[in-house]
């Protein structure tokens, strides 16, 4: 079949509506608000950091609307870096937001793998690597045939998750309020589990910038993207207040600090055992849905840097139905080892540092940009507040990353040996270049 390096533009803004949504709170809904409690064990201050972080989103959504609209291509963070702070530093990124998907991919997948595995009879029940394996190959395979195919089932799983959940807080008024808590729990917390909190919200939160990996796949990209970021996490917000507002009202603090999977303690409130299993149901179904983004995130991230000459140019090359299957196959494997070899604890710590880290560089990228040009293009998104929201954002950031380095050093020291391999794809591409004749051009 013949092939290209030109992506097609398939996506619209559904697609990019169903990535930012369903890509964030796909996994967030169902474990984050009982490991949050756990960490805290305080209402108010689980409060405190569910606004904190949507504030912080909202911040960020403002700041990325207007890079998506004056650098709509593909690789995500990684043209932002470029065009701001220069070639090695766009690698560097590019390369923590490959391996942080591919992580994210495996600990979903894990996830999905445990949920599957509860609602299986027995004798599948107990291999969840397995099954977590068998999730990866065969979202793989609906990517190979295409994007359209891709998108389809994003649409459909985002579009599931927000329905059941609506449907969960309108139904949830039936139960009655649950009893407060004697005193109003603990309201200082350790170090490390303030730290341990703060990475499960900005983990929770992450994946409303999806959308930007498809920028060359999206018809009129500055303006949908813009939109789909905005809305996207519009919805995002909502969704998890009238989550985390149904789950502190409804169910009694021993139960949902006991609980792993709050939703499934209301559904069973509701309609008994039948409804927890609609909830491990729809976990599947929601968990799929992330992991079909982040696989689809990844294979982006490689075309781009196979495109500029940073990994092989067959990585660059796109299959006449519009997926880039290189790159693709690449990222299942990655994704796959990762799966078969990690732990869910350790996944979800080295990605909270590897995103965050490219959230500093990206955010930054915008202060650079506006230099380099005051004007946006015509009718495309301008940030308010800037350059104060934009410097606020990289602050943050930088605070976020500094006290997750200090107080995680083990799982920092192996993100930190995930984004090295950035030099080696930076010397390989100069050894590459220096090679050829002054007067040839890059194919």
């Amino acid at each position: 079949m013949a092939t290209t390096s030109h992506l097609r533009r398939l996506l619209g803004l559904g697609f990019a509506l169903a990535v930012s949504v369903g890509g964030t709170a796909g996994t967030s809904v169902l474990t984050a608000p009982g490991d949050l409690v756990r960490a805290l064990g305080s209402p108010q201050l689980v409060l405190v950091l569910w606004v904190g972080g949507g504030l912080f989103t909202l911040l960020a959504a403002n700041t990325l609307a207007e890079l998506a609209g004056r650098l709509p291509q593909a690789g995500g963070w990684y043209g932002y870096a470029e065009a701001a702070f220069g070639e090695f530093p766009a690698v560097v990124v590019a390369w923590a937001d490959w391996t942080s998907s591919c992580v994210a991919g495996g600990l979903v997948a894990l996830l999905l793998g445990d949920y599957l595995g509860q609602l299986l009879p027995a004798p599948l029940a107990g291999h969840t690597t397995l099954l977590a394996a068998a999730a990866i190959l065969l979202l793989g395979l609906l990517q190979w045939r295409g994007p359209r195919s891709a998108g389809w089932a994003q649409e459909a799983t985002a579009g599931l998750l927000i329905l059941v959940m609506l449907g969960l807080v309108a139904a949830s008024g039936l139960l009655p309020a649950a009893p407060r808590l004697p005193n109003p729990g603990r309201l200082l917390v350790p170090g490390a589990s303030l730290v341990g909190a703060l990475q499960i919200v900005v983990f929770a939160y992450d994946g409303w910038y999806g959308p930007i990996y498809f920028a060359e796949e999206t018809p009129q990209p500055g303006r949908t993207l813009a939109r789909a970021l905005l809305l996207g996490t519009g919805i995002i917000l909502t969704l998890y207040f009238l989550l985390n507002f149904m789950l502190l009202r409804a169910l009694p603090w021993p139960r949902f600090t006991a609980s792993t999977l709050p939703l499934a303690e209301i559904a069973h409130d509701l309609l008994g055992p039948p409804g927890r299993r609609a909830v491990l149901v729809l976990a599947v179904a929601a968990l799929g849905g992330v992991l079909n983004s982040v696989l689809l995130m990844a294979t982006r991230v490689l075309f781009a840097l196979g495109r500029a000459g940073h990994l092989p140019a067959a990585l660059g090359r796109v299959h006449a139905g519009g997926t880039p299957r290189l790159a693709l196959g690449v990222a299942v494997a990655l994704t796959l080892v990762l799966a078969l070899s990690g732990t869910v604890p350790t996944l979800e710590a080295i990605t909270s540092i590897l995103f965050v880290g490219y959230y500093v560089v990206g955010f930054a990228a915008l202060l650079k940009v506006r230099r380099l040009s005051p004007t946006p293009p015509d009718g495309s998104y301008r940030a308010w507040g800037h350059p104060w929201s934009t410097g606020l954002l990289v602050a943050l950031s930088v605070a976020f990353l500094v006290l997750n380095v200090v107080a995680d050093t083990v799982h920092a020291a192996v993100a930190l040996l995930l984004v090295v391999g950035a030099w080696p794809l930076w010397r390989w591409k100069k050894a590459r270049e220096a090679q050829k004749p002054p007067n040839s051009t890059a194919t």
